[in-house]
């Protein structure tokens, strides 16, 4: 396996050093320019919680990010998360295109006490933990969607989930067929749109607002009846009316 070691305040990486399969990146942040192209495929960026701020285009491939700041995506640029992981301590920002692949993006604690998700995002799986009661501020008005598997948990103190702007929505869609790992968690001013969440357990610390959260029991999903062909339909109509017919022949000779 070949390692590259690079070590700088800030590490702006160019397309011409670029691809750097199985490699160990180290660098305090990265600053990746407009029109270089960084592809991890099964390397490691260790970012010393520095932040990476993508103006270029951004491969993981099956490689990691690590020991990241925020991850910023500006408007013009894209990341392709492949299989790879990115794990954070400060925000996620996407503003240009954001391909999820089947990756997995980790908010954890670090020296921020509050991170937020920003920009419209569709997760492959999201990951929000906390040993300390961090709060995680989703942006107002916008929708975060989770293909895979949605894991929110407070490990210490309940975990906050809120939003940028308190007093206006936040939307937190689990899509038909993900699944949820969520846990001693509070919610302020955020929607579940999709599947319902934490459907056995209560709101802890928020303030509420948390429609299609908790509810103390199994929500059981609504069965949709099938709908019927036009030729049903018509024979179901001519039925009621010689049913309505014969009602009303007896009622004439009840009468009589």
């Amino acid at each position: 396996m070949r390692t590259n070691r690079m070590r700088a305040g800030k590490a702006c990486l160019l397309a011409s050093l670029l691809p750097l399969p199985f490699a160990v990146v180290q660098a305090q942040g990265l600053a990746l320019p407009a029109g270089a192209r960084l592809q991890l495929d099964g390397g490691r960026l260790e970012a010393a919680g520095g932040d990476v701020l993508v103006d270029g285009t951004l491969v993981l491939g099956a490689g990691e990010l690590r020991g990241v700041g925020a991850l910023r995506i500006a408007a013009g640029a894209s990341a392709d998360f492949g299989s790879g992981t990115a794990t954070l301590t400060g925000d996620w920002e996407n503003r240009g295109t954001f391909l999820a692949g089947s990756s997995r993006v980790e908010l954890r604690d670090g020296p921020a006490a509050v991170s937020a998700v920003l920009g419209t995002n569709l997760f492959a799986n999201l990951s929000l933990v906390s040993g300390s009661g961090k709060r995680y501020r989703l942006e107002s008005g916008l929708t975060q969607a989770v293909g895979g598997n949605l894991q929110i948990q407070g490990l210490g103190p309940a975990i906050q989930v809120d939003v940028t702007a308190p007093g206006s929505v936040a939307y937190l869609n689990l899509l038909p067929g993900g699944s949820q790992t969520i846990a001693n968690v509070g919610v302020s001013d955020v929607h579940a749109t999709g599947q319902h969440l934490a459907p056995t357990q209560t709101n802890q610390g928020g303030s509420g607002n948390d429609s299609g959260w908790f509810g103390g029991g199994v929500v059981i999903p609504r069965t949709p009846v099938p709908a019927l062909s036009p030729g049903l339909q018509l024979l179901l109509a001519m039925g009621l009316v010689l049913i309505a017919m014969r009602r009303r022949g007896l009622a004439a000779v009840s009468r009589g």
